[in-house]
Formats: C-alpha cells, structure tokens, sequence
C-alpha cells in the first residue's frame, strides 16, 4: 500500500495501519536520531515521541511533499529539541557499535596481531571525531549527520530542514571547517 492511500485510511479512523507506517520507516527514524545523540535508550524514547507526534500531525499533512521528507523534518526537530534538553554531546559515526558489541570487536581485534595497532588507532580516531562532532552547533551536526553518516543528497537535506540547497551546503561547508578547527585546536589533527 502506498503512503498516500495508507495515510488517507489512517486519518478516516482506520488507526491501526499507523502500524505499517512505523515498520516502514523505523528502522530510518532510528539510525538518524541515533547518529545525532548516540544514547539507544534515548533513541528509543525520541523515536517513540516522533512517532506519537507524527500520528497525531497526519490531518495536517497535505500532500504537498513526499510523506518521508515531512515526516524526517518531524525527526529532525524532536532529535533536537530533546537533545538540547539532555545536552547530548557526542555523535556517534558507526550505528552499528552498540557496547556489547564494542567490547567484542575489542576483544576480536586483540586476539589477531595482526592489526591491532591500527584499529586501536582507528577507534581513538573515532572518539576524537565524536567528541568534537558534539562541539558542534545543533544544525551543523544535523547536516554532517545527514550527509555524511546517512549520506542523503543536498536536495532531500533541504526539504528534511526546509532550508535552501544553497544554505545545506554552506552549513556543511562550515560544519566540516568547524570540525577540523576543533580537532586541529585539541592538537588531534596535524
């Protein structure tokens, strides 16, 4: 079923499609709040609200875009509002590295000699990217986060933010700037 027709069912009472909606794009929802505040159980409570806040928005959505690039502008906002209020610092580049996991790549890459000086450099790389990734302001970590992590087009940034293509690229330009001033001024970058 596609979104229009599922939605217009949705909205005339048929509530429980909504169902269809969140198995579809979850698993999206997900991957971008997480890449913005890095805390699955945080992710998990933003991307509860963003579902109930899209649920009870679906009468206002007019057609007038693509269902995602509304619903996304709908991520993106909850992301950061809730963030600012738990001052979510850091900004996770790999989704996949849950702690378990974390540990047992650890543990893995220690068993094999082979390379673990790089990929132990690899990871400190990685927390040093992060921990400046959080120094950053709200909407230039959100279009490093799109287009870097979820490497989205410039074009579906700027509807997700409702912001000219020309204003997604000079954020990303000076996003990138400010992220290599800040680890370059940390003495992590040469």
């Amino acid at each position: 079923m596609e979104d229009r027709e599922l939605i217009e069912k949705i909205i005339q009472g048929q509530e429980d499609l909504f169902s269809i909606i969140i198995d579809k794009y979850k698993n999206k929802v997900f991957s971008i709040i997480y890449s913005f505040c890095g805390q699955t159980s945080d992710c998990e409570d933003i991307a509860q609200n963003v579902f109930i806040k899209i649920f009870k928005a679906l009468p206002k959505f007019k057609f007038e875009s693509e269902f995602s690039t509304w619903m996304y502008r709908i991520v993106i906002n909850e992301t950061i509002t809730i963030s600012k209020k738990k001052k979510h610092n850091v900004l996770p580049l790999d989704i996949n590295n849950s702690e378990d996991e974390e540990k047992s790549n650890l543990i893995d890459f220690l068993k094999s000699n082979d390379n673990t000086e790089r990929e132990l450099m690899q990871k400190e790389t990685q927390k040093m990217v992060q921990e400046a990734l959080g120094k950053l302001k709200d909407n230039y970590k959100m279009v490093l986060t799109l287009r870097d992590i979820e490497d989205y087009s410039y074009e579906e940034i700027a509807k997700m933010m409702d912001a000219s293509v020309e204003n997604v690229k000079i954020w990303i330009f000076r996003a990138r700037n400010r992220l290599k001033e800040i680890l370059t001024e940390g003495g992590n970058l040469k």
